[in-house]
């Protein structure tokens, strides 16, 4: 396990080396290097919600026009950290972020443990959690 979780973050701090992030719009941040948007509303930093909440969330956000968002992935949510900042380690131009936990999609043990992934925006950790505990959300989806 301690090999895998080593795996995972060296190939995490791998793929957020090429992030370049930038504000898209009032409601959205951009990647221009994975071309993802991200969700930066009040509401990431306002609302906790159970892993299943996050899911639907996500399935019926509307943003800027934008449908068809998703709970990101754990490589995903991780591609997101900046590793040279600490509480938030997330890069600047998001607006609106908690240092705690956020949900990622990223089921442990098939969900048959009921639990997820979540990364920690303190610290850029990650664990996983109780699926009928509260986070925070920040949805994604690949650019148009």
């Amino acid at each position: 396990m301690k090999q895998l979780k080593i795996l995972i973050l060296s190939l995490c701090i791998a793929f957020t080396a090429n992030a370049d992030i930038v504000k898209n719009s009032e409601n959205t941040i951009k990647d221009t290097k994975t071309n993802y948007l991200w969700q930066d509303t009040k509401d990431v930093s306002t609302t906790k919600r159970s892993f299943e909440e996050a899911v639907g969330y996500c399935k019926n956000l509307e943003l800027d026009g934008h449908k068809s968002w998703e709970l990101p992935g754990f490589v995903e949510l991780f591609s997101i950290i900046d590793t040279k900042v600490y509480n938030p380690t997330i890069s600047g131009n998001f607006q609106y972020v908690v240092s705690d936990n956020y949900w990622s999609s990223k089921t442990f043990g098939h969900a048959t443990s009921k639990e997820a992934f979540v990364v920690n925006f303190l610290s850029g950790a990650f664990n996983r959690e109780k699926m009928d505990d509260t986070f925070y959300v920040r949805c994604y989806k690949k650019a148009s």
